[in-house]
């Protein structure tokens, strides 16, 4: 039996209410649920049908191998009966004319508008919908199961069970399961039930006597079970919710907590489903922390909006009042993975010419104020940093074919942006917004192509107006000094200078070479056997981008900043780029088509007059070798390398990512990072890992993430969990480790450990934390 939205919440009653805090139900989907048709069920069944007399007197379809009349006693052997959106199959059913009673025996199956049953008797009451059935099963979607030994109902309204056994696993044996004595359900009342013992295997953990528990078909409003805990941080928790319907299409819960030793946290959410293409949600928490006398909060709001003339909305807003309040009161604890603060907004339509938009985002950053040499890691560095899009409109035309193989496009934006520094101990909050509308038309395409030889030709002109520039000419392409600025941990925020226009010229023109490859027949390394293809193909570039000679007063907020010139070239650019393009080629036989199993690019640039940097330097000459390597054999393994060197300075990008999957689940996940060249004058460097190792038929699992800082000289977050998993019950034992921002916590390090008995269906029902 299925049985939507919150009815089969109903048939739980109050067991899962006081066994766990569960959430609200789930917003439901306006999808009626419609029997299946007698064709749609048996389609194939070769049925031999007897004809008699009053078989036109049954108030229903039928269909079957065999039918007769003994007087007033109708009879369907192997067969089926649809009426009034109900449709019964079974081995046997009989069907008394003159009472309207149906009885049918073997392999029972009734179905209906949010009803599926299994048992192997009924008889009811056909035209009242009223009777009984024995040894009965119901599927309560998405994978609870009851059984009965016994059940009587009145009119589909009215159930009694006897005998009663819920579980949420499939298997023959669960690892769970709830055993009550008797369970009585009226969809226009309560639902009763007797004597409930939750048993994992045949030891019980769990005894109710009685409970009482609304059972009204359609959402309710009320409160919702009460959550307890216990830690030894913020000591003995109390936390009591509200459940509010809004309507058929939305809701809102208001979750306040009580910790002993640091307050009240007040927390909700509202949720909301007008229909299949518009569904959001709005959530948050805040407290007034007394052990460290600050304010602490945490919101999120989702939306997506996809309307039928073409109009999408999509926001993703997060903001949170440090890096730790997920950890300390929200579901950061717990979840291996990062938790992220940025935020964004976007509203556009796609038009047949081109397209419209308007978009806003955050990028929030929480910065460690600890002395490791560095600028980025000086006292004086603020604590966080906001940068922001307050917002952005766009138009885009799309590409119009100017001859065989040229195109035109470009666009025009017009925006507000701004950075929001949040001081430390010795740097004040300030804030700085500004202005920027640029344009820019690009011409692109192939120029020709010779035999083997082609020509590429990309030309740009660009405008940009800003309404302020920095306060102090921080980046320097001209002096050759090599001081990136003034104060390095705060003079590229400080956008409070004059108003500058910037107009700019760009061209790139590649020449490619020939393409050399070579095959090899019989090839086998490493367990891998086939023809492999290796293709070169080499390839010279030209840059020139016109010099704006205020450009080091100008912000680097983005790329139209940074990078303004075609091939992302740099304001006065002008270099030489060589290269060599590489790939290997593999298939396992000369019947198969070659696949793509590795890529490497090679090359190297020549600047022939000084460029800026993002990190503020300049550069003139031989100054960088950029490497980019994937080599995916597989779906099972895939290998990103990125490389790009400062030849003169001796810094470097690196990026190195590994990511392997094994055939029973397990995965690897290896990143390497060190980075010198970023908007925000940051020298980073760290090595993050993670994965999923799985034992013993999957019943013992190990995942882990951590995050090691090079200029920490520590982890800055590492989550270890081991789980035993039996057929839906799950022992984690979790150790946590968090690297605290001194400025906004308490300080030093916070390292903890849960163990955590979780059931499927029920969530989480015994933790412990140290």
């Amino acid at each position: 039996m299925a049985i939507p939205g919150k009815t089969r919440g109903l048939l739980l009653g109050a067991l899962p209410c006081l066994l766990a805090a569960q959430g609200p139900p789930p917003i439901p989907v306006p999808a009626p649920l419609e029997a299946p048709t007698l064709a749609e069920l048996l389609p194939l069944r070769p049925f031999q049908v007897e004809s008699g007399p009053g078989l036109s007197r049954v108030p229903f379809d039928w269909r079957g191998e065999r039918v007769r009349e003994q007087g007033d006693v109708w009879i369907l052997e192997q067969g089926a009966i649809q009426a009034e959106g109900l449709l019964l199959l079974a081995d046997h059913i009989e069907y008394r004319i003159s009472e309207g009673r149906l009885v049918a025996s073997g392999h029972i199956r009734l179905e209906g508008p949010g009803l599926r049953l299994r048992s192997e008797r009924l008889e009811m009451d056909w035209e009242r919908r009223s009777g009984e059935a024995w040894a009965l099963q119901m599927d309560l979607p998405p994978t609870w199961t009851l059984r009965s030994s016994h059940v009587a109902f009145t009119t589909l309204r009215t159930w009694s069970f006897d005998s009663v056994e819920l579980s949420p696993c499939p298997e023959e044996r669960p690892g769970w399961k709830a055993r009550l004595s008797s369970l009585k359900v009226d969809l226009d009342g309560f639902a009763t039930l007797w004597n409930a013992r939750v048993q994992m295997g045949p030891v019980p953990i769990f005894y109710l006597p009685y409970a009482l528990y609304p059972a009204q078909a359609e959402r309710t409003s009320g409160l919702l079970p009460p959550k307890l805990g216990l830690s030894s941080a913020f000591g003995s928790t109390l936390g009591l919710s509200y459940y509010q319907v809004l309507g058929s299409s939305a809701d809102a819960t208001l979750a306040p907590e009580y910790f002993s030793k640091e307050g009240v946290l007040w927390g909700g959410e509202m949720r909301w489903r007008p229909d299949l293409t518009h569904q959001g949600s709005l959530s948050g928490q805040t407290i007034h922390q007394r052990s460290l006398d600050t304010h602490r909060y945490r919101y999120s709001l989702n939306e997506v909006w996809q309307r039928e003339d073409g109009w999408q909305l999509t926001a993703d807003v997060n903001q949170a009042s440090d890096n730790l309040v997920d950890a300390d009161f929200g579901k950061g604890i717990g979840y291996l993975g990062a938790t992220t603060f940025d935020s964004a907004l976007y509203l556009g339509r796609s038009f047949t010419f081109g397209s419209l938009s308007l978009s806003a985002a955050e990028q929030r950053s929480f910065f460690f104020t600890t002395d490791q040499g560095d600028p980025f890691y000086s006292p004086d560095f603020p604590a966080s940093l906001r940068r922001q899009t307050l917002p952005q409109g766009e138009f885009r035309f799309f590409p119009v074919a100017l001859g065989a193989q040229l195109y035109l496009d470009g666009g025009v934006r017009l925006g507000r942006f701004a950075y929001r520094v949040e001081g430390s101990t010795t740097t004040p909050d300030r804030a700085y917004a500004w202005d920027r509308q640029d344009t820019n038309t690009r011409l692109h395409g192939r120029l020709g192509q010779w035999g083997p030889f082609r020509a590429d030709l990309e030309v740009m002109g660009r405008a940009t107006h800003y309404s302020a520039s920095l306060s102090s000419p921080v980046f320097d392409a001209e002096g050759g000094s090599s001081d990136t600025a003034v104060n390095p941990a705060t003079s590229p925020f400080q956008v409070d200078g004059a108003a500058a226009t910037r107009f700019l010229a760009s061209g790139h023109l590649r020449l490619s070479g020939p393409q050399v490859g070579r095959s090899f027949k019989d090839f086998s390394l490493f367990g891998y056997k086939g023809e492999l293809k290796h293709v070169a193909e080499p390839y010279f570039g030209f840059t020139e981008t016109s010099r704006y000679s205020e450009a080091g007063a100008l912000p680097r907020f983005d790329t139209v900043d940074s990078f303004p010139g075609v091939n992302e070239s740099a304001s006065g650019e002008r270099s030489i780029e060589l290269g060599l393009k590489q790939h290997v080629l593999g298939r396992p036989g000369s019947g198969s088509g070659f696949a793509d199993l590795a890529r490497l690019r090679i090359a190297t640039r020549y600047h022939a007059s000084p460029i800026i940097l993002s990190d503020g330097r300049y550069k003139k000459g031989w100054s960088s070798v950029d490497t980019d390597l994937d080599v995916e054999p597989d779906e099972r393994l895939r290998i990103s390398l990125r490389r790009s060197s400062d030849l003169g300075a001796g810094g470097s990008d690196n990026a190195l990512s590994l990511d392997v999957k094994a055939q029973d689940g397990s995965r690897f996940n290896l990143a390497y990072f060190s980075t010198g060249i970023n908007r925000f004058l940051v020298r980073q460097k760290g090595l993050q890992v993670g994965g999923v190792q799985r034992f013993w038929d999957d019943r013992l699992r190990l995942e882990f993430s951590a995050n090691y800082d090079f200029h920490q000289s520590g982890f800055a977050s590492s989550q270890v969990a081991l789980a035993y998993v039996e057929p839906c019950v799950a022992y984690v034992l979790k150790f946590t480790h968090v690297a605290v921002n001194k400025a906004l916590v308490s300080g030093g390090r916070e390292d903890r450990i849960d163990l955590t008995l979780t059931l499927r269906g029920l969530g989480d029902l015994f933790s412990f934390r140290r």
